[in-house]
């Protein structure tokens, strides 16, 4: 649950999500996302674990935002229809909505998306 802080004017200033407030989503047996979900619609983050591939076949695709990928820890490769990227920690990869791709290696990724990403926008192929 975000928590928010105001102005005087009562106008949100700071919001932010405890580690403990994160929600899970296991959307495969190699990929687990705690999703930082805050009240505003404009952005919002999550952190994934991949472990192997995600999705385990085909490819993922966002209908409504525009992600970022910061590597965190690890190394694997980002793979779309046209490019396959290696990455290792501290690398920042760009995922324009509608890009089709998958994760593959083993892997955190911090993962901004903007506007903020809900699980019903997000589609395994």
């Amino acid at each position: 649950m975000a928590q928010t802080s105001t102005t005087e004017l009562g106008i949100p200033r700071i919001e932010y999500v405890k580690k403990h407030n994160a929600l899970q989503h296991n959307p495969s047996p190699n990929c687990t996302v705690y999703e930082y979900p805050m009240q505003n619609s404009e952005m919002n983050i999550g952190v994934a674990e991949i472990h192997q591939r995600y999705p385990e076949h085909g490819f993922a695709v966002n209908h409504k935002c525009t992600e970022m990928g910061y590597i965190l820890k690890g190394s694997g490769r980002l793979v779309t229809e046209t490019e396959n990227i290696a990455l290792t920690a501290g690398d920042v990869v760009y995922i324009p909505r509608g890009e089709k791709y998958y994760w593959e290696g083993t892997l955190t990724v911090v993962i901004p998306a903007t506007p903020a990403w809900y699980p019903e926008q997000h589609e395994k192929l």
